[in-house]
C-alpha cells in the first residue's frame, strides 16, 4: 500500500512511540492515540512538527466502550486505517489477591476487551475491503505463567491465541494479523506496573533497574518487519527465546514453581 493510514494505540511512549516513528518515516499517515496529551504533543514536536503525516488523539482506551468510541471517531472523521497496531496495554505486578481489583479490571479491559473490539470492528472493514493488516502486541508473559504476573500473563495469553486464530480467519480475505511477542522491554512498563516499587527479591525488578531489558526500538522494528512481511508472529526482546523454550519443554502447571522469582 502506498502511503497507508496507520492507527497506533499507546503511541506516546515506549514501543508505541517507536512504531509511530517507523510509520512516519516510511511515508504513512499515522493516527497516534494515547492516554496522555503531553506525550502526544512531544511526539508531534519530535516526529512531525509541520503536521504533514501525524495526527494525534487523546483517549482513555481502558474505558469499557473505548474500542467502540475510537471506531466511531474513525468513521465520523473518514479516517479508516489500512494498518491497525494494537499496542496499548499495561501490567499489574504483585501477588494476585493483594492487587487492586479495580486496577486489574482496567488492565483486563485495555489488554483484552479494547484490543478485541478494535480487532473485530476494524478487521471487519478490512475483510470487506479484502486488504489490511493488524498487529497485536502480545507478550512472552502469555507463554510462561509466573507468580506476581498472574492476571497480566493471562491477558497476554489471550492476546497471543486470539491473534493467531484471527490470522487464520482473515487470511482468505487478504488481511494479515501479526502477533508481536516481546520479552522484557525497557519502557515505562516497570513504573506503570509497580515493578520499580517492589521491595522484595525480583529478577524483573533487577533487570529494569539495571537497564538490562530489551530496546523498544529493536522490538518495534521486529514487529514492523514481521507486519510488512505478513508474518503471524514476531519474537523479540530480552528472554523471548527462553520463554518459548520453557513453554514447549515444561508443562504450564509446573512453570510458576520453576520460574520462582519474576
Amino acid at each position: 500500500m502506498s502511503s497507508p493510514n496507520v492507527l497506533v494505540t499507546g503511541a506516546g511512549a515506549g514501543i508505541g512511540k517507536e512504531f509511530t516513528r517507523l510509520f512516519v518515516a516510511d511515508g504513512s499517515r499515522v493516527l497516534a492515540v494515547s492516554l496522555l496529551q503531553q506525550e502526544l504533543e512531544t511526539l508531534t514536536a519530535e516526529l512531525d512538527p509541520q503536521g504533514r503525516s501525524l495526527q494525534t488523539l487523546q483517549m482513555d482506551l481502558a474505558a469499557p466502550d473505548a474500542g467502540d468510541e475510537l471506531f466511531s471517531w474513525c468513521v465520523d472523521n473518514d479516517w479508516m486505517p489500512d494498518i491497525l497496531v494494537n499496542n496499548a496495554g499495561f501490567a499489574c505486578f504483585g501477588n494476585a489477591v493483594d492487587l487492586s481489583t479495580e486496577r486489574v479490571a482496567q488492565m483486563l479491559t485495555l489488554n483484552i476487551v479494547t484490543l478485541t473490539k478494535m480487532s473485530m470492528l476494524f478487521g471487519k472493514v478490512m475483510k470487506q475491503r479484502h486488504r489490511g493488516a493488524i498487529l497485536n502486541v502480545g507478550s512472552t508473559a502469555g507463554m510462561v505463567p509466573s507468580t506476581r504476573m498472574a492476571s497480566y500473563g493471562a491477558s497476554k495469553s489471550y492476546v497471543n491465541t486470539f491473534s493467531y486464530a484471527l490470522a487464520a480467519e482473515l487470511k482468505p480475505y487478504g488481511v494479515t494479523v501479526t502477533c508481536l511477542t516481546p520479552g522484557a522491554t525497557q519502557t515505562n512498563f516497570a513504573r506503570a506496573s509497580g515493578i520499580d516499587q517492589f521491595a522484595g527479591k525480583s529478577l524483573l525488578h533487577t533487570m529494569f533497574e539495571k537497564g538490562k531489558a530489551g530496546s523498544p526500538a529493536a522490538v518495534a522494528q521486529a514487529g514492523y518487519n514481521a507486519l510488512m512481511r505478513g508474518q503471524r508472529q514476531a519474537l523479540a526482546g530480552t528472554g523471548a527465546r527462553l520463554a518459548v523454550a520453557l513453554s514447549r519443554l515444561v508443562a504450564q502447571r509446573r512453570l510458576p514453581a520453576l520460574v520462582k522469582n519474576p
